[in-house]
């Protein structure tokens, strides 16, 4: 274990694994700005990461099962906020995780309950009013 975290040491020493990568979660990162609350994606910003790179990050819609069968945002996987401490343990480590919902408030405590469980993970939340339009696209403000 010794040897594995000094060879790690070095590679980040001599920048052979990025930083950026490293420390903060994969690609997704540069386009993650923060928004006003702790743990919050910027609406612009998460509106950019759609637009540009949707499969850098998991978004994961914390809204009930009918809810998600009425409409969700394009590439999102269903976990209702009652399962989240339940599927906390399956939560995906390889790329950043955006929890949200309708309204951001359920959204708000995936994001408390998975920071409680896997610290490790990295997670951010949607604090906005989220509906999908007809065309399957989605109103974020």
């Amino acid at each position: 274990m010794r040897r594995l975290m000094a060879l790690l040491c070095c590679c980040l020493a001599v920048g052979t694994i990025p930083a950026a990568v490293a420390q903060s979660g994969g690609p997704a990162s540069d386009l993650i700005e923060p928004g006003r609350a702790k743990g919050s994606i910027s609406i612009p910003s998460f509106s950019r990461l759609l637009a540009e790179k949707p499969q850098s990050v998991h978004l994961i819609d914390v809204s009930s099962a009918r809810e998600f069968a009425a409409g969700s945002i394009k590439g999102a996987t269903n976990i209702p906020i009652n399962q989240i401490e339940k599927q906390a343990a399956n939560l995906p480590t390889d790329k950043p995780v955006i929890f949200f919902c309708s309204t951001g408030g359920r959204a708000s405590e995936a994001y408390d309950t998975a920071k409680l469980l896997r610290p490790e993970l990295v997670v951010h939340f949607l604090d906005a009013q989220v509906q999908i339009r007809p065309d399957g696209s989605p109103n974020i403000r």
